[in-house]
């Protein structure tokens, strides 16, 4: 063998990894694999659908068990839940609209037609052949207000692609605004329905599918006669700013001749002659006897109006209540804010405080715009930064359509005129939004702060209202089976008075009182909790139990607690 050559040694075995270092490495393979993954707006868009619809079905879990479990104990009111149960039982069997509750500010013929125009109760009464009773009411009203937030994220979609979160915190800030809350955990009233049909509709409307925005806008008008009056401006918006003139004037002309006809023909017929033609005039009697002396006042006194307003420390706070909803985002787009002025007007200048207090069912169309209003400005100062930011240089990826019209008109026409107006108006609000040196990386994060910021700013200023509504559904009451029982012993046709609490249980029948209303005295049944009635009628209900036990014409059935039931046995001691 040569000296030159060598003699060859295998080369070293490679050093496996240890399992630790495996598992590690494998981790780091997974965690950059869910980095790219959440960079990916298609990922980002199936989480956040994802999000919402727990969301929504976690508010329609805890939401409806709290209006349920009050209901079920006795916490729930004749006036509206008493009312409306009667009201669509009757419809259902062939009475539509019958009620006959009296008490409070309603002493009218035995009919909703008197008080407010609410057709949809016809559609809702088939219900009744699924379930008979508020139960049904207090869920199908808990659904669809929950259902309200698919609309209201897939307009933020639509507004806002590339921030997709943003979408989920509107969504957020919509179920836990106190105006909602209101309309869910306070009985039943059919013009809460018109908070998610108002919101599919204003979606429909971006989304230029028109037909689905009339029906939804159809059906939010049947709720109640004064929905119509915001479908006004909202069509003068979609005939100007969306280029669609005879779409929007069929809008405004038939939403003008069904509230005129609510108004002027139906109310007045059915309300017995109330004073200005409607039942609830006298909450702006301070106006004027009329809604004409009123208009004659305003326009003689045209700062009557905001003197009243702006001087009651409580209707200021409801202003800057409804003004923190949707972040106030509203006033960069207030184009649908106008939609809500005509339901601002009847609140603010209301005498009755529960209009104002930022809580029940009279912000069930202001909530609506407001949250869209919201999701519009957003998506414009968004558009806006966005714009300025590629303009500087800076790559933006997956930003949001610039704002565009469709016109159909002629250059000529004053539509079109306007339309150029409020493009150059909004182009110059957008290049001003566009300097703010807020980073577009920045943007998301600080809209998801402040979305929550204001609604839990609102949540808290209404704690009081929302958390005595939300106790009355915490826990069933110790005496619910016994009393259940007590009042299943009263036949289905008889005709029945109870007190306040009691009313909503026994309301599936054609005739129904609520004490102290002296027609109680003409029912073969009588339910009483005098503890539980209301505080200024308890006076007369104990003057009217006393008259009923001292005339020997009723006979205790039963007692539960303070629950007491009565049988007529004898003639009527006080019957008009």
């Amino acid at each position: 063998m040569s000296s030159q050559s060598k003699l060859s040694l295998p080369e070293p075995a490679a050093q496996e990894p240890r399992p630790e270092q495996r598992a590690s490495a494998r981790l780091g393979t997974r965690l950059r694999e869910a980095g790219i993954l959440w960079r990916e707006p298609a990922f980002q868009r199936w989480l956040a659908w994802i999000v919402v619809l727990a969301l929504v079905a976690i508010d329609i879990a805890v939401v409806g068990r709290h209006t349920l479990v009050r209901y079920q104990a006795y916490r729930a009111d004749a006036f509206d839940l008493g009312n409306m149960d009667q009201a669509v039982w009757n419809t259902l069997h062939g009475h539509p609209f019958r009620f006959t509750n009296r008490g409070l500010d309603w002493y009218g013929p035995p009919t909703r037609l008197g008080i407010h125009v609410e057709p949809l109760l016809l559609l809702i009464a088939p219900l009744y052949l699924l379930h008979s009773g508020p139960e049904t009411l207090i869920v199908l009203q808990t659904v669809a207000l929950a259902l309200g937030a698919l609309p209201l994220f897939a307009l933020a979609r639509r507004r806002l692609p590339a921030l997709p979160f943003v979408g989920c915190v509107f969504v957020v800030a919509y179920l836990i605004a106190p105006q909602l809350l209101g309309e869910a955990l306070w009985d039943f009233h059919a013009v809460a329905l018109a908070t998610p049909l108002l919101l599919w509709a204003l979606w429909a409307l971006d989304a230029r599918r028109y037909g689905w925005f009339a029906v939804a806008a159809l059906l939010a008008a049947l709720t109640k006669e004064d929905v119509a009056l915001s479908l006004i401006p909202l069509g003068l918006y979609i005939a100007v700013w969306r280029g669609r003139p005879r779409f929007g004037g069929a809008v405004i002309v038939l939403s003008l001749a069904w509230v005129a006809c609510a108004f002027f023909i139906i109310l007045p017929h059915f309300n017995g002659g109330a004073s200005g033609g409607n039942n609830y005039w006298y909450r702006y009697a301070w106006l004027g006897t009329s809604p004409v002396a009123a208009l004659d006042n305003i326009l003689a006194h045209p700062w009557l109006p905001v003197a009243y307003v702006l001087g009651d420390p409580a209707r200021r706070a409801y202003l800057t209540e409804l003004l923190r909803t949707g972040g106030g985002f509203g006033l960069l787009a207030p184009v649908l804010w106008v939609c809500a002025l005509p339901e601002l007007a009847v609140n603010v200048l209301s005498a009755h405080e529960e209009q104002y207090s930022g809580f029940f069912q009279y912000n069930a169309v202001l909530l609506p715009y407001l949250l869209a209003a919201g999701v519009y400005g957003a998506g414009v100062w968004y558009r806006a930064r966005a714009g300025a930011e590629a303009t500087a240089g800076v790559t933006a990826t997956n930003l949001p359509p610039a704002e565009h019209v469709v016109g159909q008109a002629g250059e000529g026409d004053w539509t079109a005129l306007v339309r150029h107006a409020a493009r150059e108006v909004g182009r110059a609000w957008s290049n001003l939004l566009g300097h703010v040196p807020i980073p577009m990386a920045v943007l998301g994060p600080l809209f998801v702060v402040w979305l929550l910021a204001c609604a839990l700013w609102n949540l808290s200023a209404a704690d009081l209202r929302v958390s005595a509504f939300w106790n009355a559904g915490d826990a069933p009451s110790p005496q619910q089976a016994q009393v259940d029982a007590l009042l299943a012993r009263i036949p289905a046709g008889a005709s029945v008075a109870a007190t306040d609490s009691l009313n909503p249980h026994v309301s599936d029948r054609y005739d129904l009182y609520l004490m102290p209303d002296p027609l109680s005295y003409k029912a073969e049944w009588v339910a009483l909790d005098i503890n539980s009635a209301i505080p200024s009628s308890r006076d007369d209900d104990r003057r009217m139990y006393a008259t009923m036990r001292t005339s020997g014409s009723y006979a205790e059935v039963g007692r539960v607690g303070s629950v007491i039931l009565l049988h007529r046995v004898g003639p009527s001691p006080g019957a008009p």
